[in-house]
């Protein structure tokens, strides 16, 4: 998946076709090769995992033994991971029991190692490294590794680590029996201990979106004719399929966390349907008391105090203006028209 601005467009506004997720881009990268027997079995290894995968040669060191004895997976690390979290068809909320999902972990883990472990050919065995392809943050696998790392992993909660975080690179420390978020552009060796994931459906994020729906993202975010409620709703999951957690869009878009959560989440659900100003599905928006008194206020005047033309407003007019001019975070069908029939339009 490319989630960088394309050159093109993909489906009609408001798409209200299947909103199932695509499937998970992986890049293999291996120092050395791949060869078509490899290409075929790590293609044939995600597949079995419901992910697409595609193999090429990576620039992290030549072969053996100026080799960084690395095989590197390329991916959006959160949701990657987020796919072991949950038992397959269980739901995305939904945690494994006991060592279900890091037992899957560590078995793709350690499959993708075999394939590099004769040390008389390929110098040493090789660690896998998890690098997230929108931040470049990584999370080191050697080899060896034992199960309650990958039982720990799993319970670490990455949404922090956006592509505004500083470089880290999470290892698993054997002494201290826990990962480390280690900075990787500091002049000195510095580690941070990673916080556990918060309760499920607290940090959620964009599904996974195939190129149109990219491309469809970044044209709504960049037009300045599509209606506000659109543009704003399409900033927010753009920055989550981008990979930026639930503060940092609140930051970036000056959008209450909880607001944030619901539009991806609305988004997951409904797809570009959830983007219709008249969407009246979903988690709603609800305006504070003073957003409420707010836009009262302008309802009872009219448009023509705002220099907008006509003589009452309509729906989307209103709604339109309460959004562009920050009087309201999000607006609601329903509540648009009970706040005009209070207003007596």
């Amino acid at each position: 998946m490319n989630t960088a601005a394309p050159a093109s467009a993909g489906p009609d506004l408001f798409d209200t076709g299947p909103a199932g997720a695509a499937r998970l881009q992986v890049r293999v990268l291996l120092d050395t090769g791949p060869t078509t027997d490899e290409v075929d079995r790590i293609e044939a290894i995600f597949a079995g995992c419901g992910m697409d995968a595609y193999a090429e040669g990576h620039s992290y060191g030549g072969p053996p033994p100026t080799s960084a004895f690395l095989i590197v997976l390329n991916v959006p690390l959160a949701p990657f991971l987020d796919t072991f979290v949950a038992e397959p068809d269980a739901g995305p909320d939904v945690r494994p029991a006991a060592g279900g999902g890091a037992a899957r972990l560590a078995a793709l883990v350690r499959t993708m190692q075999a394939m590099r472990a004769d040390e008389e050919l390929w110098g040493r065995p090789h660690g896998v490294k998890l690098e997230d392809s929108h931040s470049g943050h990584g999370v080191l696998l050697a080899a060896g590794l034992p199960d309650t790392a990958y039982d720990a992993l799993l319970d670490l909660d990455l949404s922090g680590l956006d592509q505004w975080a500083i470089p880290v690179q999470l290892e698993w420390h054997p002494a201290l029996h826990t990962w480390q978020a280690r900075l990787t552009t500091v002049p000195r060796p510095f580690a941070r201990r990673v916080p556990l994931r918060a309760r499920a459906g607290d940090t959620p994020r964009a599904r996974q979106c195939d190129d149109a729906e990219i491309g469809e993202l970044w044209r709504l975010a960049g037009s300045a004719q599509v209606p506000a409620v659109t543009w704003q709703r399409a900033q927010i999951v753009l920055l989550s399929a981008q990979g930026s957690n639930i503060a940092s869009i609140a930051q970036h878009t000056v959008t209450g966390p909880g607001r944030v959560r619901a539009v991806i989440r609305n988004f997951n659900d409904d797809g570009f349907a959830s983007f219709d100003p008249g969407y009246d599905r979903g988690e709603r928006p609800h305006p504070t008391p003073a957003e409420q008194r707010d836009a009262r206020a302008v309802a009872a005047r009219g448009p023509a105090p705002y220099g907008l033309t006509g003589p009452a407003w309509d729906a989307a007019t209103l709604g339109d203006f309460l959004v562009r001019e920050g009087v309201v975070e999000d607006v609601d069908p329903d509540w648009l028209a009970a706040l005009l029939a209070d207003a007596g339009n």
